[in-house]
């Protein structure tokens, strides 16, 4: 009982890293409005990971192909390049086309590796990951991941913030937009990477985006936005584990469930602000 719950504990701990990294990079992808980027990313990293155990099971087990995580993370800030170089362009084929190009056969891929594959537990990779096997070794990886990227946005709070809503000025003014666009894309598939090996598409992109839309719906200035963000990931993170465990339930669902249920109520209190 007692080892149970430490598992579950530190389930808990490495649930809640990837819900403030998503959340706070999340802000972003709403204001951008580049949320399919986020879905893309993710789709992506999951491919990458179904091409390392697709690999591994075909008796490949050198390099990359023998840790999922590395392929997925090379896939992933690939992706992630492409994007941010492809965001400043204005091509024959608008950005947002490319990016579900980019979806659609990363999930078509990804699923015929998974088909392919001789390794078990790859079933469930594409929707709910595994997040209740992440271990205090694995948050701890996590951290640091997650401190160096979150740091880079404190820092640079400023010009991520006017890059994203102003463009053109910022271009103006003589920031180089289109490095600190690449940069943010970097970030994002980085944190994407490693948070798909233990949650999934569906939580990741849930982490992504609803728990950014309570902030807006909730605060009336940016650093309010950023606190609500977190604040409703990590409150979502808890009670979808504290829920899970009595009803039997997927974890990752009842969180997704849960952010819902915070999205919507956080859009009553806007109807009821007037």
């Amino acid at each position: 009982m007692f080892d149970a719950v430490m598992l579950f504990r530190e389930a808990l701990y490495g649930a809640l890293v990837i819900a403030v990294a998503c959340s706070v990079l999340g802000v972003y992808v709403v204001l951008r409005r580049i949320v399919f980027v986020g879905a893309a990313l993710a789709q992506l990293s999951s491919a990458g990971i179904a091409l390392a155990m697709f690999l591994s099971g075909a008796g490949v087990a050198a390099g990359l192909t023998g840790h999922p995580v590395a392929m997925a993370l090379v896939v992933t800030l690939a992706g992630a390049l492409f994007f941010g170089m492809e965001g400043g362009s204005r091509g024959p084929v608008p950005p947002d086309a490319t990016i579900g190009v980019a979806y659609a056969v990363a999930a078509a891929v990804g699923i015929l590796l998974i088909a392919k594959a001789r390794t078990g537990e790859a079933h469930d990779i594409f929707l709910q990951g595994n997040i209740l096997s992440i271990t205090l070794k694995d948050t701890l990886v996590l951290l640091a991941v997650s401190v160096p990227v979150l740091l880079v946005h404190l820092l640079f709070y400023k010009e991520f913030l006017f890059v994203s809503f102003d463009r053109e000025t910022a271009r103006t003014l003589g920031y180089r937009v289109g490095g600190w666009n690449l940069l943010l894309y970097l970030t994002l598939g980085l944190v994407i990477a490693f948070a798909m090996q233990f949650a999934g598409v569906m939580l990741v992109f849930n982490f992504l985006v609803l728990p950014a839309v309570t902030g807006l719906l909730l605060a009336r200035g940016m650093a309010g936005v950023f606190f609500w963000s977190v604040t409703s990931a990590v409150v979502a993170a808890v009670i979808g584990f504290v829920l899970s465990v009595p009803f039997d339930l997927p974890t990752g669902p009842a969180i997704i469930v849960v952010s819902g249920v915070l999205a919507l109520l956080a859009w009553g209190v806007r109807r009821l602000r007037g």
